[in-house]
């Protein structure tokens, strides 16, 4: 079968840590026929870098041209602009999370997406990830699972991905003063880009701190949320939530059926170059825990430990089960399905469910301690 020929749109950071390095590195799958980048300098270094003479400002321009058969959305932010507009060419389509930043955006974009009746995948790179599968398995077969925890210690993101070289090159990397990441991140959520997603999440007259604690939910925890969707189904009640640290930090308690319940923690610790992402679950015979390394690591393996009697001894397996990288798997999924005409997964039901999710612990802010 002839390689895939793809168009993308958005050339910057992820896009050139993960996503291009895979589509580059299998020519007999992938063939990058056109790049488009708001950014001139991006998309022309870019396209040196990878030898594409077809470069272009806008995505519908890309997405237009004849030889293009699959779009890849690799921008950052909220892709409900952007996936409307390339729905206009009616091709089969990669777009990463989140689909939008909130639950009316995203119902609006699922719409339009089924109206135009192509293929279509949410970039959700964990569900990829070997442990991850391995650790879903051992899940579902416990008998009594009671309590799923998740955590997140999320530090500057720019501080974990200096070992990267990220086009076009600019200087050395710098620290900058918490205070100061902090305050671009408000400004968004309460008078930039970001503010008409947040008054659909939490309303207009939300507090500073749930509009910050709300964008964090569709921008990071995300991750999570469709992770733990992934093996449990979808929950039936948030019991609690609230944020501390002007948002920086929130908590939140979940119901699912057989009276499980989940924990999800995400708390910003800039300073410390140690990105943790731990989700556990727990049952009276059996814990199994998934450690997930920094997104910005290629090849890095997710930990998987699981907990069990073996008679009357305690049993500590610690497994690598895998450095196959998941990025490069969610890829050649969607390739696959797009080649084989099926439906590639996960789908729009999921971005779907994780935004109900999402949009329900935002809801339970402003009942919950919020300093």
């Amino acid at each position: 079968m002839p390689p895939l020929r793809v168009g993308v749109v958005g050339c910057g950071g992820i896009a050139q840590m993960m996503h291009l390095p895979t589509l580059a590195e299998r020519p007999d799958l992938f063939q990058i026929v056109a790049l488009a980048d708001l950014s001139t300098k991006t998309v022309n270094a870019v396209g040196d870098r990878y030898g594409v003479a077809k470069r272009f400002p806008c995505g519908r321009e890309l997405a237009a041209q004849s030889d293009v058969e699959a779009v890849l959305l690799f921008a950052s932010g909220c892709h409900r602009e952007a996936v409307l507009g390339l729905l206009e060419a009616r091709k089969p389509m990669f777009v990463e999370k989140p689909l939008a930043f909130s639950l009316p955006e995203t119902e609006e974009v699922a719409r339009a997406v089924r109206g135009a009746g192509v293929p279509f995948m949410v970039g959700y790179h964990k569900r990829f990830d070997p442990a991850y599968l391995r650790a879903r398995r051992a899940v579902q077969e416990m008998r009594d699972l009671r309590f799923v925890e998740v955590t997140v210690l999320h530090p500057d993101d720019d501080a974990y991905r200096t070992h990267h070289v990220v086009l076009p090159a600019t200087g050395p990397w710098r620290p900058r003063p918490e205070a100061e990441g902090d305050a671009i991140i408000l400004e968004r959520v309460t008078a930039g880009a970001f503010k008409g997603c947040v008054d659909d999440i939490v309303g207009s007259a939300a507090t500073a701190h749930h509009r910050v604690g709300a964008y964090i939910l569709f921008d990071s925890l995300v991750h999570d949320i469709d992770a733990v969707r992934g093996i449990l189904g979808e929950p039936e009640a948030v019991l609690s939530a609230h944020v501390w640290r002007d948002g920086f930090a929130q908590t939140s308690l979940t119901r699912f059926a057989r009276d499980v319940r989940a924990s999800l923690s995400w708390i910003s610790v800039p300073g410390l170059k140690h990105y943790e992402e731990t989700l556990r679950f727990v049952g009276p015979d059996l814990r199994v825990t998934l450690s997930f390394p920094s997104p910005y690591l290629r090849h890095a393996a997710t930990r998987l430990v699981i907990e069990r009697m073996d008679g009357e001894e305690l049993v500590v397996e610690d497994h690598t089960v895998s450095y196959e990288e998941p990025f490069r798997d969610e890829l050649h999924h969607f390739r696959e399905a797009v080649q084989a005409r099926r439906a590639p997964a996960p789908s729009l039901d999921d971005a779907l469910g994780d935004a109900r999710w999402i949009t329900r612990i935002a809801s339970a802010y402003a009942e919950g301690a919020s300093r």
